[in-house]
Formats: C-alpha cells, sequence, structure tokens
C-alpha cells in the first residue's frame, strides 16, 4: 500500500497514534495538498475502509484496481 502511495507522491508524514501512518502529498507550491490514513494490517482491508483510503488520497478507483492486480 505505501508502495503504491509513494508512486504517487505521497511521503511518510507521522505516526497515527496506535492506529497506523498518515501519508501526504505536497503541491507544486510545497503546500499540503492531501493526507492519507494507513493503517497498520497484515491481513486484508474491510471495503469501506480501501473506499475511505481511496477518497483521501483523490487518486481514481481504477488506478487503485490496476495496482492491485499487478
Amino acid at each position: 500500500m505505501t508502495d503504491f502511495l509513494t508512486a504517487k507522491g505521497f511521503e511518510f508524514f507521522d505516526d497515527v497514534e496506535g492506529v497506523g501512518e498518515a501519508w501526504m502529498n505536497f503541491e507544486e507550491s510545497c503546500e499540503p495538498n492531501r493526507i492519507v490514513e494507513v493503517e497498520y494490517t497484515h491481513a486484508f482491508y474491510k471495503p469501506r475502509r480501501l473506499k475511505r483510503m481511496i477518497r483521501q488520497s483523490g487518486i481514481p478507483e481504477d488506478e487503485w484496481l490496476n495496482w492491485t492486480r499487478s
């Protein structure tokens, strides 16, 4: 998951205490643009959580689906 976000221009921002990590991307002006909260999990993400991360990222869902197939 974080490899995909990194490839899309996101960078690790901070730990979210006890839950996961915050990943952020920035506009060309270095202003924060979007933040995605990635939960710590060794299993799969539930559909509701995954949809929330897709929405937070602003990355089209089809790009996420293509990534999962590769």
